[in-house]
C-alpha cells in the first residue's frame, strides 16, 4: 500500500514539475504562433505518440458506455481544448514575465470544482470549506497584482492575463471530476489517448478554418519545441498524471500538484530572473495553505473498527444501521457521506453518518448499507467515504427525520 501511494504521488509530482518547465522554458519558443494553433499542434503530435494505445485497449473501447464517453468529451473540451488554450494565451500575454502568477492561479481549480458540484450536482461540503475557498480567492487577487492597492490594476493587461488564467483553472477544475469518473470505467492509458483524440477532433475544423495559413510559418525550431513538449509536459506528463491518479486519491493528487507552482516560482527566477513582490509571496503562502486545507477537508476518510451494539433506532426510521465507536471519527468533519464498506472481504455501497442523533440526543457514528439485511454485530468493518452529502441536522419531528433519511438514500443511489 505504501509503495502504491509513493509511486502514485511521485508520478503526479514529476508531471507537475514538467508542467512548470513548460511555461518557463518551452512555451516561450512558440510565442509568435496563435494559442489555439499551438494547442492543436501539440495535441496532434501527442496523439500520434499515444495512438498505439488504441490498439492495446481495443477490447475495452467496445465496452465504454455513453456516460463515460460524455465524461471523456468533457475532459477533452475543457481540460484539453479550452483549458490549455486559455493557459497558453495567459502565458503569452505576460510576455513571459510573472509566469509564476499565471501558474499559481491554477491552484484555484479545486474551488471551481467545488462550486460547480454545489451548484449543478447539489453536493454539499463542510462549511469551513467555503470559508477557505473565500480566503483562497482573496489571496488569488493579491498574487495577481504586485501593487494590489489601486483599482487601476483592473484595467491593465495583467487583469486580462489573470482572466485567462482563471478561465484555465475553471476549465481544468471542471474536468477533474469527469476525469476521475472516467478512470473508474477505463484504464488510464485509454483515457490519455482518448483525451488527445477528442481534443484534436474538437479543434480541427475551427483551427483549419482560422489558421490554415499559419501552418507554413511554424519554424523548424518550433516544431522541435512542440516535439519536446509532447515527450515532456504534454502527452508524457498527462500519461504520468493519469497513472498516478489511479494509485492515489484525487485529494492527495491535488496536494502533489502543488509541486507545480512551487517549482514554477523557482524556475521563473532561475531562467527568467522574475521574482514575486513581497505581497505576492505572502499571498502565495496563504493561497497554498487555503487550498491545502480545502483538499484535506474534502478528502476521503477511512475508518476501521468493530460493529458495536446499538438501540435499534435506525429500524424505527426504516434504515437499519451498524453502529461504530464514535471515537473513531475524531478527524472527520461531521455530516453525512456516501461510502464504500468492506465486510469479510465483500464490498458494499452505503452511507456513513457522524454527528448529532435526534433520537438518542448524542453524537453517533453509524453506517447504513444498501440492499443489506444480515446481522453483523461484532464484525470487523472498513468504511471509506467518497463524497460529503450534507451537514448534520437536528429534528424534533421524527416523521420529518424519516423523510430526510429516505431522501438521502434516494439521492445517494443516483
Amino acid at each position: 500500500m505504501k509503495n502504491r501511494v509513493f509511486i502514485g504521488s511521485l508520478s503526479v509530482v514529476i508531471a507537475a514539475i514538467l508542467w512548470s518547465l513548460d511555461g518557463t522554458f518551452l512555451r516561450p519558443q512558440l510565442f509568435s504562433l496563435p494559442s489555439p494553433l499551438v494547442v492543436f499542434l501539440e495535441h496532434s503530435l501527442g496523439l500520434v505518440i499515444l495512438l498505439p494505445l488504441l490498439f492495446k485497449y481495443r477490447q475495452q473501447i467496445k465496452n465504454i458506455n455513453k456516460k463515460t464517453y460524455l465524461a471523456i468529451f468533457w475532459v477533452a473540451l475543457f481540460g484539453g481544448a479550452l483549458g490549455t488554450t486559455f493557459m497558453t494565451k495567459a502565458l503569452f500575454l505576460t510576455g513571459f514575465k510573472d509566469i509564476s502568477v499565471v501558474i499559481l492561479l491554477q491552484k484555484l481549480q479545486p474551488i471551481f470544482a467545488i462550486g460547480l458540484a454545489a451548484i449543478f450536482l447539489r453536493e454539499r461540503f463542510p462549511r469551513v470549506v467555503y470559508l477557505h475557498s473565500f480566503i483562497a480567492i482573496a489571496a488569488g487577487y493579491f498574487v495577481t497584482f504586485s501593487n494590489p492597492w489601486t483599482i487601476n490594476n483592473l484595467k491593465t493587461a495583467t487583469a486580462l492575463t489573470a482572466l485567462y488564467s482563471l478561465l484555465a483553472a475553471f476549465s481544468w477544475g471542471s474536468s477533474t471530476t469527469f476525469g476521475k469518473y472516467s478512470l473508474k470505467n477505463i484504464p488510464f492509458g485509454l483515457l490519455a489517448v482518448l483525451r488527445f483524440l477528442f481534443t484534436v477532433l474538437i479543434m480541427i475544423v475551427p483551427v483549419l478554418y482560422l489558421y490554415s495559413s499559419k501552418f507554413s510559418s511554424v519554424s523548424n525550431t518550433q516544431w522541435t519545441t512542440l516535439a519536446v513538449i509532447v515527450f515532456s509536459s504534454g502527452a508524457a506528463a498527462m500519461y504520468l498524471y493519469y497513472f498516478g491518479l489511479t494509485k492515489i486519491s484525487a485529494s492527495l493528487a491535488t496536494l502533489c500538484e502543488l509541486a507545480w507552482p512551487v517549482s514554477a516560482i523557482f524556475f521563473d527566477y532561475i531562467l527568467n530572473h522574475n521574482i514575486l513582490a513581497p505581497s505576492q509571496f505572502i499571498a502565495t503562502i496563504i493561497l497554498i495553505l487555503a487550498v491545502y486545507k480545502i483538499t484535506k477537508l474534502n478528502q476521503s476518510f477511512t475508518i476501521v473498527g468493530k460493529v458495536v451494539s446499538g438501540q435499534n433506532l435506525g429500524n424505527k426510521l426504516g434504515a437499519a444501521t451498524a453502529n461504530l465507536d464514535v471515537k473513531l471519527a475524531k478527524k472527520i468533519p461531521k455530516g453525512l457521506y456516501k461510502a464504500e464498506i468492506i465486510i469479510e472481504n465483500k464490498k458494499y455501497s452505503g452511507l456513513l453518518y457522524y454527528g448529532y442523533n435526534s433520537l438518542s440526543k448524542i453524537d453517533c457514528l453509524e453506517v447504513h448499507l444498501f440492499n443489506f439485511s444480515e446481522q453483523i454485530y461484532n464484525n470487523d468493518i472498513e468504511v471509506a467515504t467518497n463524497q460529503y452529502i450534507r451537514p448534520p441536522k437536528k429534528y424534533s419531528d421524527h416523521e420529518k427525520l424519516k423523510e430526510q433519511i429516505k431522501k438521502d438514500i434516494l439521492l445517494s443511489k443516483i
